[in-house]
């Protein structure tokens, strides 16, 4: 099995990408404090209302509707109650994004390059074991952050769909992660397809832990590599690409 330390400066370059996308400070990233999955709070007192630069109102106001929008569906936050939270005006929220639609679009993408790049940088720092390594920082991130990747589902999609197509745009880039990772000997349709449905299976499963707890974080950090491996071989009958990955898939382990 060649482990991803080995592969050329591209690859490396590649996920290198992922994880320069997050700039700010990581406090940024944690919203709200750590939740235990299926837990359910109220958002804490809304702050006066205060002066910032404009780069810190925007954040200021990502950062309030993903708080808002961890604890009500998308049709009960208002325009007013993510300003409020924000300690803003009504006014600021449409110069900025243009209403809400827009600043939970903006919340929405902005979460998902947060837990890209903790995938990414997973998989860098323990390149032997980078698929459960991934798995891990995926579960620490949705975890503290239950407003995010999977949670924000729950509340349903936006008309135009806008929501749907940045979540699909986010689970582009972690195929392309695993793709790096595999390093497979040419442009496989079938190896892409079976890898988007299981990305789509542990964003279905891990919204399932963050609701209900269940299963445990534990069982889905052993069953999920287990079900790529079991898909991947399913379809390494049918195509040679996948058949050549399959041995380079690490073995399931503690992280």
């Amino acid at each position: 099995m060649r482990a991803l330390a080995c592969r050329p400066y591209p690859a490396w370059e590649e996920i290198r990408v992922e994880i320069d996308r997050v700039h700010l400070p990581p406090a940024r990233i944690i919203y709200r404090d750590a939740v235990s999955p299926a837990e359910n709070t109220e958002p804490a007192a809304r702050p006066a209302r205060r002066r910032l630069a404009p780069d810190d109102r925007r954040q200021a106001l990502i950062n309030s509707a993903l708080k808002l929008f961890n604890t009500h569906p998308y049709d009960e936050v208002s325009v007013d109650d993510i300003a409020a939270e924000a300690g803003m005006s009504r006014p600021l929220v449409y110069h900025y994004y243009g209403g809400k639609a827009g600043v939970f679009i903006s919340a929405l993408r902005q979460t998902g390059d947060d837990v890209v790049a903790a995938i990414a940088k997973a998989g860098m720092d323990n390149p032997d074991n980078w698929l459960a390594a991934g798995l891990g920082a995926f579960f620490d991130h949705i975890q503290a952050n239950p407003i995010g990747l999977t949670a924000l589902l729950q509340h349903g999609s936006l008309t135009g769909r806008e929501d749907r197509q940045v979540l699909d745009e986010i689970g582009d880039r972690v195929l392309r992660l695993i793709l790096t990772a595999l390093d497979p000997p040419g442009d496989s349709p079938v190896l892409k397809s079976v890898l988007r449905g299981w990305i789509a299976m542990v964003e279905t499963m891990g919204r399932g832990w963050l609701r209900q707890g269940q299963p445990t974080r534990e069982e889905l950090e052993t069953l999920l590599p287990e079900l790529l491996r079991a898909v991947l071989g399913a379809a390494a009958w049918h195509d040679a690409a996948t058949a050549a990955v399959l041995p380079r898939l690490p073995r399931v382990r503690a992280t």
